[in-house]
């Protein structure tokens, strides 16, 4: 076997890319902002990485202490990701090897990294499931076929067959039924920013109007508790000198939340409030 390439490692990563964006749920993907890719990257991190990811998430993003990977993510200079959207998009190729790794944790390609990549088979790391969808659809029309199928009048010499048939029937009607429920009455596993708050919602509905950029994330218990604090409220900012209040600036004014991380609106991350912003916003009332 000839030895895989870089230049075919990168282009099965912008393969499994055109894959990911279009079955992903949130829409992260399907057009990625450079902070959201930075927020997607902490989820990942918070969802749990094994050792290998954790070490190209250290290198990426100049994590040079043990356990100051989520700090450095937080704190990262989100126009750095500019390079991944646009070598994922086929826009500008890139050399940078770590940059490269990382888009392949963002997109899940596997076996990943090119240490690994180059030790499997090739025509293996080659089949990319690009028609899941299609065969899915593929069952449920012969689930339908199925269904329609006139029912066989039981005799001594087809009985078997006839169970069989029947059996096959009902299951395929019970398995519509599933479908039909997980439609019209989906689980919602999925979150969206709506003005102050954070709401659960359906994964698989479009969920933005017109008008409306805020994203549908998988829904994640640390983040939605993240409200949107009224700064005209009587507030606690402090409690035994630890900030109670977050902050961020967005277009000069501040906007103050409940909790730590990032700002839904403009993905810019909180800071702890300061007596300094306090006073010199005149927060307190």
């Amino acid at each position: 076997m000839s030895k895989i390439t870089f230049e075919e490692y990168k282009k099965a990563v912008r393969a499994k890319y055109a894959v990911k964006k279009r079955d992903d749920v949130s829409g992260i993907l399907l057009n990625p902002t450079p902070a959201q890719l930075r927020n997607l990257c902490l989820l990942l991190f918070e969802n749990g990485l094994n050792t290998t990811d954790e070490n190209i998430f250290s290198m990426f993003f100049n994590a040079k202490e043990v356990g100051s990977i989520r700090r450095a993510i937080v704190n990262f200079d989100v126009s750095k990701f500019k390079p991944i959207i646009s070598f994922l998009k086929e826009e500008k190729d890139s050399e940078h090897v770590t940059r490269i790794e990382l888009a392949a944790v963002i997109v899940d390609f596997i076996p990943r990294p090119y240490s690994k990549y180059l030790q499997s088979d090739e025509n293996e790391t080659a089949k990319i499931p690009e028609f899941l969808p299609v065969e899915k659809n593929e069952i449920m029309r012969k689930v339908y076929k199925l269904s329609e199928e006139p029912i066989v009048i039981i005799s001594k010499n087809n009985t078997g067959k006839s169970i069989a048939i029947g059996f096959l029937v009902l299951l395929s009607l019970c398995f519509m039924g599933y479908t039909v429920k997980g439609v019209f009455f989906p689980k919602k596993e999925c979150m969206q920013w709506k003005e102050d708050h954070y709401e659960e919602v359906d994964c698989g509905i479009n969920q933005l109007a017109i008008g409306q950029l805020n994203t549908v994330f998988p829904l994640d218990e640390n983040t939605i508790h993240l409200k949107k604090v009224n700064s005209n409220h009587k507030l606690t900012f402090f409690k035994n000198g630890n900030a109670l209040i977050w902050y961020s600036k967005n277009e000069g004014v501040i906007e103050l939340f409940n909790t730590s991380g990032f700002n839904p609106e403009t993905g810019k991350p909180l800071k702890p409030i300061t007596k300094y912003i306090i006073e010199k916003y005149k927060l307190q009332k």
